[in-house]
C-alpha cells in the first residue's frame, strides 16, 4: 500500500514539473529580441531604427561643410573684388531762400514739398515802401537830367561868346597892325592917341577872349558836375527798382520746397531763413576707411542700396575723393600731437555719382540725408 501511494506521489508531482516549464518557456518566448543578448557579447549591434538617424546626421555634417566651403569663398571672392561700407548717405544742393530787405510778407505761392521751376516767385513782400522810394529816385534823376541840359546850355552859349570874342579879337588886332604901319611910317595919316586907343581896343578883345574861355571853363565843370549827379539819380534810381524787385522771393533754381517757415502776415529780416530749396540732383556721399582707399579708383564702378528702397538696387561711378578727412572738417578737429596718443582708422568721403537710368523710377523718393550702403567693384 506504500509502495502503492508512492508511485502515485510521483506520477502527480511529474505534470506539475511538465507545466512548470511550460509556462517557462512560454515566459521566454514573450520576450522582446533585445532581452537575448547573450552576456559574452560585448558590442551590440544597432537595431534598425538606429541606422536612418546616423545616416541624417552624416548627411547634415556633409551640407553643413558644403555650405561653409561656399560662404566661405563667397566672402573670399566678395573681398577680392569689391570694397563696402555701411557708411554712407545721400546728398544733393540743399539752398536756404532769405530775403534781402525787411519787410512784411504779403503773398506766400508755395507749399511744403511742392516742386518749383528756376526763376518761379515764392512769395511777396508788400512794396508801397520801396515804390515811394523809387519815385523820389526818378524825382532826382530828372532834376539832375535838368541840370545837365542847362549846362549843356551855358557851355554852347560860351563857346558862342567865345566865337564873337575871338572875332572882335581879330578884329582888334588888325587895326593895330595897320594902327602901327601908318604910325611907324611917320607921315602923319594917324596920331599917337590913334594908335594908342587901337592898340587899347585890341587889348580889350583879348582881355574879353580870355573871359569868354575862362566862363566856358566854368560852364563845363558846371557840366561834369551835372553828368555825375545825373550818373548818382540813377544809381539812385537803379537801387530803388532792385528793392522793388527784391520784394519778389524768386527760386534760383529748380528743386522741391522744403523747412517752410513763412506765413502771409509775418516781419521777416534781412538773412532770415525762411524756406529750404533742394535740387533734384543727389549723389551718395560714402565715407570709407583710410585703408580702402589704395583700391579705390576714379571711375570706378559701384552698386548702391538705399535703406528705403532696399530691393532696388542702384549703379553708379566713383567721381572724386575729399580733400581732407570727415575729421579735419569737425567744429573741434582732433590734435594728436597733444596727450596720449591712441590710432583711430579715419575715414574719407568719396563721392559717388548717380546713373541717371538706374533713377529713372526713383525720382523723388531718393532724398537727401538717407542711408545706403556702397559696394566698390575693384576689379573687374
Amino acid at each position: 500500500m506504500m509502495t502503492t501511494r508512492t508511485g502515485s506521489s510521483s506520477s502527480a508531482a511529474a505534470p506539475l514539473e511538465r507545466t512548470a516549464g511550460a509556462e517557462a518557456i512560454a515566459v521566454e518566448t514573450r520576450q522582446p529580441p533585445t532581452q537575448k543578448l547573450m552576456p559574452s557579447d560585448p558590442s551590440p549591434q544597432p537595431s534598425d531604427r538606429q541606422k536612418p538617424k546616423r545616416w541624417l546626421q552624416a548627411i547634415g555634417v556633409v551640407t553643413v561643410a558644403a555650405l561653409a566651403i561656399y560662404v566661405g569663398y563667397r566672402w573670399w571672392s566678395s573681398a577680392r573684388n569689391w570694397v563696402t561700407t555701411d557708411n554712407a548717405y545721400v546728398a544733393a544742393h540743399i539752398h536756404t531762400i532769405s530775403s534781402r530787405l525787411a519787410g512784411t510778407v504779403q503773398e506766400v505761392l508755395v507749399d511744403e514739398n511742392q516742386a518749383v521751376a528756376s526763376g518761379s516767385v515764392l512769395a511777396r513782400l508788400d512794396s508801397s515802401d520801396f515804390e515811394v522810394k523809387q519815385q523820389q529816385a526818378l524825382a532826382q534823376l530828372a532834376q539832375a537830367n535838368a541840370h545837365l541840359q542847362r549846362a549843356e546850355a551855358q557851355i554852347s552859349q560860351a563857346q558862342a561868346e567865345i566865337a564873337r570874342e575871338q572875332a572882335v579879337a581879330t578884329r582888334a588886332h588888325q587895326d593895330l597892325q595897320r594902327a602901327e604901319s601908318l604910325f611907324q611910317d611917320r607921315t602923319g595919316a594917324i596920331s599917337k592917341q590913334e594908335f594908342d586907343q587901337a592898340k587899347s581896343e585890341s587889348d580889350a578883345a583879348d582881355a574879353r577872349l580870355a573871359a569868354a574861355r575862362s566862363a566856358l571853363a566854368s560852364v563845363a565843370a558846371l557840366a561834369v558836375a551835372a553828368q555825375a549827379e545825373e550818373k548818382v539819380a540813377q544809381a539812385n534810381l537803379r537801387d530803388a527798382e532792385l528793392q522793388v524787385s527784391y520784394t519778389e522771393i524768386k527760386a534760383p533754381t529748380a528743386g522741391r520746397i522744403g523747412k517752410k517757415s513763412l506765413e502771409t502776415g509775418n516781419r521777416i529780416q534781412p538773412g532770415q531763413a525762411l524756406l529750404a530749396l533742394v535740387e533734384p540732383d543727389v549723389w551718395v556721399t560714402a565715407n570709407f576707411k583710410e585703408t580702402q582707399l589704395d583700391r579705390i579708383k576714379l571711375g570706378q564702378h559701384v552698386s548702391i542700396t538705399v535703406d528705403a528702397l532696399p530691393d532696388r538696387p542702384l549703379k553708379g561711378t566713383v567721381h572724386s575723393l575729399a580733400p581732407a578727412s570727415g575729421a579735419q572738417f569737425a567744429l573741434l578737429p582732433p590734435d594728436n600731437a597733444t596727450g596720449n596718443f591712441t590710432k583711430i582708422v579715419q575715414r574719407v568721403p568719396v563721392k559717388i555719382v548717380l546713373d541717371r537710368q538706374s533713377l529713372a523710377d526713383c525720382e523723388g523718393r531718393i532724398v537727401p540725408g538717407m542711408s545706403a550702403v556702397v559696394e566698390v567693384k575693384v576689379r573687374e
